[in-house]
C-alpha cells in the first residue's frame, strides 16, 4: 500500500457525503465500492447484513480475479456459516486474516478458489449494536499499514450510518406500500357495507357456537371453520375477529378459489418489481397487510400445493419473502381458515398437505347448515326483510302462518346466502301484501339457479 498516509478526516468526510443520501441497496452499495476502492485497492469486497435472525450480503470482485460476480441484493457465494463475520459481531471488534494460516475456518476453501489470501473484516456498528459487517479482500498478503486500518474502521462507522438510514427508508417505503394496499382493501369493504355484519340466530346449536367463537377469539389459536356454501363462514370469522385483541385492526380475507394460479403466491406474498413478466412495481401481499390483524382465508382448499409450503412455513416460523424478493419478512398475522370441503379426503388424495391440515385444524369451528337449524329461519327473514324494506324503500310484507311454515320446512340447499336472495325477492314482488304459503310455493319454483 502506499506510503502516504491519507488524510483519515477529509476521506470520511468525503465518503460520508457520498453516500449519506443514498437510499436503495444498489446505489449505496455501488457508491461504497466507488469510494474505498481507489484509496485500499481491494481484489473483494463483501458487506454482509444480520437482519431477522438470518444474514443477507453484497459481494463485488475485482474483474483482475477473472471472476464473474455481479453486485447482488443477497449473494450466496458468501457462506452463510462464515465464522469471522460472526466473531466480529459477537466481539465488535476488527479481525485481519491470513487464510493460509486459518486454513480450518468454514471460509477459507472458497476464498482461497477464487486467489484470495487475506481479509480484513471489521464490525459496523449502529448505535453500538452490530447491523453487520465489513469486509476488505487481497489476493496477496494484508498490505494494510496500521492508519489505513485505523481509516477502515472510522469508515466502517460511517457506512454503518449510512446502511442504517437505508434500512430506516427501506421500511418506510414498505409502510408506504402497505398503506396504500391496506387503503385499496378498506375501499372494497366500504362498498361492501351492505352485507350482514352481525350473527342472528335463536336455534341452541348456534348458541353453542357462539360461545366456543368467544372461547377463542381472545387468542392468537389458529381457526379452521367448516361448513356448507352459503352458511355463514365469513361472517363467524369476522365475528372472531371483532372479539379479538387485534379488533382495531383491519379484518384482511382473501378467497383463495378466485386467485389467478399463476399469481397466487403474488396476491398472498406480494412481489418486487421485475420479479416476472408484467410486475413493473413491487407489490405488498396479503400477508404483510395482515400483519397485526386477521388474515381469513376463505376456501383453503383451493391453494395450489406449492404454495401450501409457503403458507406452512409462515405458519410456523412467521417469516416468508416476496416472490422474486431475498429479504425475509417477519408478519404477525393472526389466521383463520376456512373451507367447504372435506380437507381429511384431500389429505388422503395427496391434494392438501397432511402437515398444514393439521397446522390449521388447531382449533376447528363447523357451523352448521340452515336446515339443521330451522328456527333460525323467521329471525333470519325478518332481519333481511327489515334490511331489504330499508335498501329498496318497500313496505315490509306480512306472512300467514302458513307461509312461515312453509319456509321452515325448505332444505335451503344454498343456506342463509340462498334465504337471503329469497327474501329480497318476496320484497320486490310482495312489498305491503300479504304472503301466502302458495306465494312461497310459486316464488320457490320461480326461482333462478340458487347460491352455491
Amino acid at each position: 500500500m502506499s506510503d502516504n498516509k491519507p488524510d483519515t478526516y477529509q476521506t470520511i468526510l468525503k465518503i460520508t457525503n457520498t453516500i449519506i443520501h443514498q437510499r436503495t441497496r444498489s446505489g449505496l452499495f455501488k457508491e461504497i465500492y466507488n469510494v474505498l476502492q481507489p484509496l485500499l485497492s481491494f481484489d473483494r469486497i463483501s458487506i454482509i447484513l444480520k437482519r431477522t435472525g438470518s444474514i443477507t450480503s453484497w459481494d463485488y470482485f475485482s474483474p483482475a480475479l477473472g471472476v464473474n460476480m455481479p453486485m447482488l441484493d443477497n449473494n450466496t457465494m458468501a457462506p452463510q456459516r462464515a465464522e469471522i463475520p460472526r466473531r466480529v459481531m459477537q466481539e465488535k471488534k476488527t479481525f485481519i486474516v491470513d487464510i493460509n494460516l486459518e486454513g480450518h475456518l468454514p471460509e477459507a476453501a472458497m476464498l482461497t478458489a477464487v486467489g484470495l489470501r487475506s481479509f480484513i473484516c471489521t464490525p459496523l456498528l449502529m448505535p453500538g449494536q452490530p447491523v453487520g459487517t465489513l469486509q476488505l479482500f487481497y489476493k496477496n498478503a494484508f498490505p494494510l499499514s496500521a492508519a489505513e486500518v485505523d481509516m477502515v474502521e472510522k469508515v466502517s462507522q460511517q457506512i454503518a450510518l449510512a446502511i442504517d438510514n437505508m434500512l430506516a427508508y427501506e421500511k418506510l417505503e414498505q409502510l408506504k406500500d402497505s398503506l396504500a394496499e391496506e387503503k385499496a382493501y378498506l375501499q372494497k369493504e366500504i362498498q361492501a357495507l351492505d352485507e350482514p355484519r352481525e350473527i342472528v340466530y335463536k336455534a341452541p346449536v348456534m348458541q353453542q357456537l357462539i360461545d366456543t367463537v368467544r372461547n377463542v377469539a381472545r387468542t392468537d389459536t389458529t381457526v379452521l371453520i367448516t361448513g356448507e356454501t352459503g352458511s355463514g363462514k365469513e361472517l363467524v370469522a369476522r365475528t372472531i375477529h371483532d372479539l379479538s385483541l387485534r379488533k382495531s385492526k383491519t379484518f384482511i380475507k382473501v378467497n383463495c378459489a378466485a386467485l389467478v394460479p399463476t399469481l397466487i403466491e403474488s396476491e398472498l406474498f406480494g412481489h418486487e418489481r421485475g420479479a416476472f413478466t408484467g410486475a413493473a412495481a413491487r407489490k405488498i401481499g396479503r400477508f404483510e397487510i395482515a400483519n397485526k390483524t386477521t388474515l381469513f382465508m376463505d376456501e383453503i382448499g383451493e391453494l395450489p400445493l406449492n404454495t401450501q409450503a409457503k403458507l406452512l412455513q409462515v405458519l410456523q416460523d412467521g417469516v416468508f419473502e416476496r416472490v422474486g424478493g431475498v429479504q425475509p419478512i417477519k408478519t404477525d398475522v393472526r389466521i383463520i381458515a376456512a373451507t367447504n370441503q372435506n380437507l381429511k379426503k384431500l389429505v388422503e388424495g395427496k391434494q392438501f398437505r397432511e402437515d398444514l391440515f393439521y397446522r390449521l385444524n388447531i382449533f376447528p369451528i363447523h357451523v352448521p347448515p340452515l336446515r339443521d337449524r330451522a328456527e333460525d329461519i323467521p329471525v333470519l327473514g325478518s332481519y333481511f326483510g327489515g334490511k331489504f324494506c330499508i335498501k329498496l324503500n318497500r313496505p315490509r310484507p306480512h306472512l300467514e302462518p302458513e307461509a312461515t311454515a312453509m319456509l321452515m320446512g325448505y332444505g335451503w340447499p344454498g343456506n342463509v346466502r340462498e334465504l337471503q336472495n329469497f327474501i329480497e325477492r318476496i320484497i320486490i314482488l310482495k312489498s305491503g301484501q300479504t304472503v301466502t304459503g302458495e306465494d312461497i310455493k310459486n316464488i320457490l319454483n320461480s326461482a333462478p339457479a340458487r347460491d352455491k
